[in-house]
């Protein structure tokens, strides 16, 4: 009988780690709504299923030149607690939709399965408005809930 509740619960625990992982928050481009240190639950999804509004958690893009940022390598599928090369913003628009700011190198209409996104503090985010739009491979899930105190 003890085996198969340890069984269960080691089940369950894969399938959770498989599904969500927790996300520490870094700067100040999501203030007030997210606080460096603060700890973030997301859910893996893909970005074709990201809303308009919701907290997005995505592969930081990769730059060359000057204030270059790494490429990040794919979060592990087991991993739980991942924070390194990630970035945390507001999803602004989606496929299709347009938007009101001017984006590098490309239109004013978001390409299918792609995300525009923004920082709350839109004065101190790195977002859309530097990198581009964010494409489907680099979407890690959105934020369900937080972790702790802020």
């Amino acid at each position: 009988m003890i085996f198969i509740v340890v069984a269960a619960l080691a089940a369950m625990l894969w399938v959770l780690r498989k599904r969500y992982l927790v996300v520490t928050v870094r700067g100040y481009s999501m203030r007030p709504s997210y606080v460096p240190g603060e700890k973030v639950l997301v859910r893996r999804t893909a970005a074709a299923k990201v809303r308009r509004g919701q907290t997005v958690v995505f592969e930081t893009p990769g730059r060359t030149g000057e204030g270059a940022v790494a490429q990040a390598a794919p979060p592990p599928p087991g991993s739980f607690v991942v924070d390194v090369g990630l970035l945390i913003k507001r999803a602004v628009a989606t496929g299709g939709d347009r938007v009101d700011f001017p984006v590098p190198g490309a239109g004013p209409v978001v390409p299918e399965g792609h995300l525009a996104v923004r920082g709350d503090n839109v004065d101190e985010s790195f977002d859309s408005r530097d990198f581009g739009y964010v494409p489907p491979e680099r979407v890690v899930g959105v934020v369900v809930r937080r972790l702790g105190a802020r």
